[in-house]
């Protein structure tokens, strides 16, 4: 990966989750303060303490996970939408799977309405938890990513594709790291049954296995690399960007100890049968506390003897190690995507 094409990938303007934000608020609030101590009336100054306060605690979060790095972050986070019209989406659900309707998102390739008769290859991207289909596109910076790729020759053009997939975001109450839970929602079902086929009709896709990329941020890289592993008729290469081996204590108690097993890479990956190798990605923070389990996970892909690439960037658990990191992921996935006769020209 060239410092050039990192560059391009790299999102403008990135400001807003500077620490020095947060110390600009928190300089704020003790100015806030000071007046409210000393001058009368204080309803004011209680006012502008409060807001100060707020700015605080909305800046070191914001510092301390990267979620909204620019302003044209907010405003994708915001609206659903990015400049020149490329972002749509469409409404699904499954009310036999107990999944709500929620909001898919796909960013259309820049030559899409120039060329009628082509399909694409399809880049699906799962959100973390808490999150949103909107997420890749704002926190993840993908638009400018796969743009920035595509324009040197590192992958080509895709759609990309971001669905809901967190329900305590939604309103459900319950996460469940995308699996079928017993007398719950259906999400891995969802993925491969209602997700890939409503894609693949209102787009003009390439529809097939090689032809989908399964990438994942977090929580949604777990589930990347666990839908994508155990459903290889659906998914082709996996990106997993700060990945766990096993879907954690969310529904550790939702599983018996052999379901919970079974939906754990990081215990079925010496025996899980398929058919080729599988291309996997898998990048994490230095700091970031997943990062011997990733280890972990790399040592079985290398048993397995599959294209590997484990990359590490400066960095915590946090939405700035998995902009970072999506070049890399991407870049490698390609070389593993087939991207068919729907790439001529």
């Amino acid at each position: 990966m060239t410092p050039e094409v990192l560059a391009a990938a790299r999102l403008p303007g990135a400001w807003l989750d500077s620490p020095l934000v947060a110390v600009g608020a928190g300089l704020l609030l003790l100015a806030c303060l000071g007046r409210l101590v000393r001058r009368r009336p204080r309803g004011r100054w209680a006012v502008a303490s409060l807001v100060a306060a707020v700015l605080v605690a909305a800046t070191t979060a914001n510092a301390l996970t990267g979620y909204v790095p620019t302003l044209q972050a907010a405003r994708v986070a915001l609206t659903g939408d990015l400049p020149g019209g490329r972002l749509v989406s469409f409404r699904l659900g499954a009310p036999d799977l107990d999944v709500a309707t929620t909001t898919v998102h796909v960013q259309l390739p820049r030559d899409y309405a120039a060329h009628p008769d082509r399909r694409y290859p399809v880049v699906v991207l799962l959100p973390g938890s808490p999150g949103r289909s909107t997420d890749w596109f704002a926190a993840g910076g993908a638009a400018r990513t796969v743009d920035a790729l595509v324009d040197h020759g590192l992958l080509p053009p895709v759609l990309v594709v971001t669905p809901d997939m967190d329900p305590d975001l939604l309103g459900a109450g319950e996460d469940t790291e995308c699996l079928d839970l017993p007398g719950g929602p259906q999400w891995e079902t969802y993925l491969y049954r209602d997700l890939v086929p409503a894609v693949d009709a209102r787009f003009r896709t390439l529809a097939r296995p090689s032809s989908r990329l399964l990438g994942g941020e977090s929580a949604g890289a777990f589930c990347a690399l666990d839908q994508g592993l155990r459903h290889r008729d659906v998914w082709g290469p996996l990106v997993a960007i700060e990945p766990f081996g096993d879907p954690g204590p969310a529904v550790r108690g939702e599983l018996s100890a052999a379901a919970f097993a079974a939906a754990s890479p990081a215990r079925y990956l010496p025996t899980v049968p398929v058919p080729a190798p599988v291309p996997v990605f898998l990048g994490t923070g230095r700091d970031a506390p997943e990062r011997a389990g990733t280890d972990d996970l790399a040592r079985l892909v290398t048993a397995r003897g599959w294209p590997l690439l484990r990359r590490d960037v400066p960095g915590g658990h946090t939405w700035t190690t998995a902009r970072d990191l999506l070049p890399y992921g991407l870049a490698f996935a390609s070389r593993y995507l087939d991207a068919g006769a729907g790439a001529a020209g």
